[in-house]
């Protein structure tokens, strides 16, 4: 019979448990209670004190099927299975002077998950469910169960072992702020210091504001270095007085050097807003949608020398529905980046995923966007200006020469017929306004695909 399992904060889970004295049908009934509650909630260990009995009982199973045993890429040396494993009144009689690191989640806690350091092996000595004298040399993941569970017997619970994640992020650009806004907002993170570059304004003469993610961070107390090159000693020295365990990259725009890269324990990991090694470079989200691409993507890669060549951590794919703008795409694959990437940190320092190198024989690049790349003919394929509409929509705008007048095409749509419907355009010195209007007053229509430069509307 499933029992219903104690959350923290429930004052029974801080009990130290009691000897079991007697093995009596009761107590049969308790465990076979104790392995259906833990089978039900999907996991691994169970401690009687969780299900609201302060007895010394700990439970746990890993089958072959767990995808515990799948979904990791070193499955072979951490995601061993073991047996249905049943202790009474456990005593941890040795441990291994190697420790290792795991991320741990625990049935009290749902959706809670942090890293842990323990000893990489144990013997463990106690009472089988019937009371006969039982001892059991345990490594790698059983081990750390085994440890788990008994640790609720003497009233320590996962929260006990929480360590904050010690990093330094590297950031300028917008795309960074949902990461940021991530990280600070998990309290297993600490965001020593962010790495910035200053902002230059396009307009000659007019001095730029601080980017976004240097004023965010401002407001929420964090340590900013604002630097044009890494190339230099006082910002190592600067980054190595952290004693930060990881790096992270998001919209920086600077290359960082290996001695940057070695200051970190865990070194330097980036999101690219890809699926590597497609579209390595400044601009794979707009090379997305030129392309037409149905996929898009996250790429969490560490930090190499070679422009975004490092070797992948983990991917996430997305299908696109061929109408997403720039800004909007760009929105999405920041806050799916900063997900996934809060979600990988823990189990790439334990190690229970294991980078892999990239495809050079795959990889393809974006190049830097130019301001004439926005420039359009009516005699362009329609369905080419209308990708490039919508990958140009921040910046730098599509447009049209018309004799000497430069119109932006501000909104355009594709009919059923792929040709391209324009709603909304900008002539040089006007305001927005629908195309009717510019027609209306312009005498002039746009129709692309044509080999005729204007088509007068009378």
């Amino acid at each position: 019979m499933k029992r219903n399992i104690l959350l923290d904060p429930n004052p029974t889970l801080r009990e130290p448990a009691e000897q079991v004295e007697v093995f009596d049908m009761e107590l049969q009934t308790l465990i076979d209670d104790m392995v259906d509650t833990m089978r039900s909630g999907n996991g691994i260990g169970l401690a009687a004190p969780q299900v609201g009995v302060s007895k010394k009982i700990i439970i746990c199973e890993l089958e072959q099927t767990s995808s515990k045993s799948t979904n990791k890429s070193d499955v072979n040396s951490i995601y061993q299975s073991f047996p249905l494993t049943v202790v009474c009144n456990p005593t941890i009689t040795s441990y291994s002077k190697e420790k290792c690191q795991m991320v741990e989640g625990c049935l009290s806690f749902p959706g809670f998950e942090i890293v842990v350091s323990r000893p990489k092996m144990i013997t463990i000595q106690g009472q089988d469910r019937y009371g006969q004298p039982i001892t059991i040399e345990a490594d790698k993941l059983f081990s750390r169960v085994l440890q788990h569970e008994n640790d609720h017997l003497n009233s320590t619970l996962l929260i006990d072992h929480f360590k904050e994640i010690n990093l330094v992020l590297f950031a300028s650009g917008d795309f960074s702020l949902k990461t940021l806004e991530y990280l600070n907002r998990d309290k297993q993170y600490n965001i020593s210091a962010l790495v910035t570059t200053p902002q230059f304004s396009r307009i000659r003469g007019k001095k730029a504001d601080s980017n976004s993610v240097k004023k965010l961070a401002k407001r929420l107390g964090i340590k900013i270095i604002e630097t044009n090159t890494l190339n230099n000693d006082l910002i190592s020295k600067q980054l190595s007085e952290f004693k930060a365990d990881i790096g992270i990259v998001v919209d920086f725009g600077l290359m960082i050097p290996d001695k940057i890269i070695n200051i970190f324990k865990y070194k330097i990991l980036n999101i690219h807003p890809s699926l590597l090694p497609r579209y390595r470079g400044s601009s794979p989200i707009q090379s997305s949608i030129l392309n037409g691409d149905r996929y898009v993507g996250i790429t969490i890669m560490q930090i190499e020398q070679k422009m975004d060549a490092g070797p992948i951590v983990t991917q996430y794919k997305a299908k696109l529905r061929g109408h997403e703008s720039y800004q909007i795409l760009k929105n999405y694959l920041a806050e799916l980046g900063a997900s996934v990437l809060l979600d990988v940190i823990p189990y790439y320092i334990t190690r229970e995923i294991i980078p892999y190198k990239q495809s050079e024989k795959r990889a393809t690049y974006s190049a830097q966007i130019k301001k004439s790349d926005g420039e359009v003919r009516l005699t362009d394929n329609p369905i080419d200006v209308e990708r490039k509409i919508r990958a140009y929509s921040s910046w730098p705008g599509v447009h049209i020469m018309l004799d000497d007048l430069r119109v932006q095409i501000t909104s355009a749509h594709l009919d059923k017929n792929k040709q391209l419907i324009i709603d909304r355009v900008k002539p040089a010195g006007k305001n927005d306004m629908s195309y009717k209007d510019f027609v209306n007053g312009y005498k002039k229509e746009l129709t692309f695909g044509s080999n005729i430069d204007i088509i007068d509307a009378n």
